[in-house]
């Protein structure tokens, strides 16, 4: 098999994933439960891969079975969910063009022009730096202050084992004693979309609650129950984050669900945490954690995942081209 083939393939594969992943994130936000609006949850590729109970796959999400070119027709038709991260829009779909016939080339197991590895590595260099930015955006979160201006928060701070506190105007820290009476410890931060331009407010497009329970006091989390026991709720979440750290775990909530949704959500999965609080069982285990996620769908993710952990003061390549 031509070596500059499989290479190719690999770095479609790398830049189709991702774009997938974006297009979920960025239409979670916007729509919130609704994002899948002009997709088939049950497609025929999703009923044909499902049927085969002997070979199962944990992908679930509708844009795992959504063809190319539907993904792509998605982005046009929000392009101001996406034009931060890529180049302008008439020189997008020209790159495309090209893009799209070398992946045929590729799916169709034809040899390919000597320049294809070539033009998907420069157009991977194009995009780097805009995917770079959606994902530090993931990581760039901001604590709700004061913390009882919004329902949300204000609804789960006698949860939170050490709250903001207003020094002097305008200027808040995290002071005193660490409240350790809490069997599981919860913490609300807000994110903002790049593309998001109104206030935050609960119930507004363009953001998503950032919730980090913890156990506490040396003890960790059955992280197998706790998934176990909210599986009925996952289809509100945007992603579960696992982290290396068995004690802790994060969730990303669409804020345009508005309170009394996200509040009864975050509700059920503290419960179900309290219940998964395990003693002695803090530790380090990135592979566990990693393989773990990988045996759920798409909306649980490892700390490998670069949308667990790169933030905007880390900077790098995203696809090392």
């Amino acid at each position: 098999m031509p070596i500059q083939m499989v290479n190719t393939y690999a770095r479609l594969w790398q830049l189709e994933t991702w774009l997938r992943t974006m297009v979920y994130v960025e239409l979670r936000a916007l729509f919130g439960d609704a994002w899948a609006q002009g997709l088939n949850p049950n497609s025929n590729s999703f009923q044909a891969d499902k049927s085969l109970t002997h070979m199962p796959t944990p992908e679930m999400n509708a844009l795992s079975y959504a063809q190319f070119s539907k993904l792509i027709a998605l982005i046009d038709l929000h392009w101001d969910c996406f034009a931060g991260y890529f180049p302008p829009r008439s020189l997008w779909s020209s790159k495309l063009e090209e893009i799209s016939q070398i992946r045929h080339r590729a799916a169709h197991f034809r040899v390919g022009h000597t320049d294809d590895l070539a033009r998907v590595k420069q157009f991977l260099r194009d995009i780097d730096m805009g995917f770079w930015r959606f994902c530090t955006s993931y990581n760039d979160s901001n604590p709700i202050l004061p913390q009882s201006s919004d329902p949300v928060s204000s609804h789960f701070l006698p949860l939170d084992p050490l709250p903001w506190v207003e020094l002097e105007p305008r200027k808040w820290a995290q002071i005193g004693m660490r409240d350790k009476s809490l069997p599981v410890g919860l913490t609300v931060r807000v994110q903002r979309r790049t593309w998001a331009t109104a206030p935050f407010q609960q119930g507004t497009p363009g953001y998503l609650y950032d919730f980090y329970l913890f156990a506490q006091d040396g003890r960790g989390l059955d992280m197998t129950h706790l998934l176990d026991h909210t599986q009925p709720r996952h289809r509100q979440i945007v992603h579960l984050c696992l982290d290396s750290d068995r004690a802790s775990i994060r969730l990303t909530v669409p804020a345009v669900l508005g309170a009394p949704t996200v509040i009864n959500l975050v509700q059920a999965f503290y419960d179900a945490a309290c219940n998964a609080v395990r003693g002695g069982g803090r530790g380090l285990d990135r592979d566990a954690m990693d393989s773990l996620a990988h045996a759920w769908p798409e909306y649980v993710l490892g700390p490998s995942n670069p949308l667990t952990f790169l933030a905007p003061e880390m900077p790098c390549s995203f696809f090392g081209v």
